[in-house]
């Protein structure tokens, strides 16, 4: 599976019922096209481990764990190729991208092509060969300090960081 057949699979999905598509178009490939599928899905996973794009999700969700921002990655690659290059681009891109009642946080999405994997083989999914996730790239900053906030996301913080 190529990467833009990997982007292919995850072309308009519902928002708010992603899993469940992606479910359905998962079984209809054979057990290692799924397997191609989830080494895709993690390398889009890893690269979107980013301070900067963090500290978006912690501004407009309000905070954000380590869970939480890993629903929140889920979430990103969900909404398909371009919504999370641009994501990954411009973080601060994604104030004029997000509607009041988008809600980016996808833990189950996470899930998708192992379940499906599992259920095709009665065997869990082979992880890809990828070296360890380590610390995420890009500076960290004091997200309680308006001014940097303002300064690092002023598109983010005029939305979401006086709420």
């Amino acid at each position: 599976m190529t990467i833009d057949e990997f982007w292919k699979l995850l072309e308009g999905l519902d928002p708010d019922g992603a899993a469940e598509e992606l479910t359905e178009r998962l079984e209809e490939l054979s057990p290692s096209e799924i397997e191609e599928f989830e080494a895709h899905f993690c390398r889009a996973f890893r690269q979107a481990y980013n301070r900067t794009l963090w500290s978006a999700a912690y501004l407009i969700d309000g905070g954000c764990s380590d869970d939480g921002f890993m629903d929140f990655r889920y979430g990103l690659i969900s909404r398909g190729r371009r919504f999370y290059e641009a994501a990954l681009k411009d973080p601060d891109s994604l104030a004029e991208m997000l509607t009041e009642e988008d809600f980016i946080p996808n833990e189950d999405f996470g899930y998708v092509a192992s379940r499906v994997y599992e259920e095709k083989t009665g065997e869990p999914i082979p992880q890809p060969d990828l070296p360890p996730m380590g610390k995420p790239t890009g500076e960290k900053w004091n997200l309680q300090d308006p001014k940097l906030c303002a300064e690092r996301l002023p598109k983010i913080w005029k939305r979401y960081g006086n709420a």
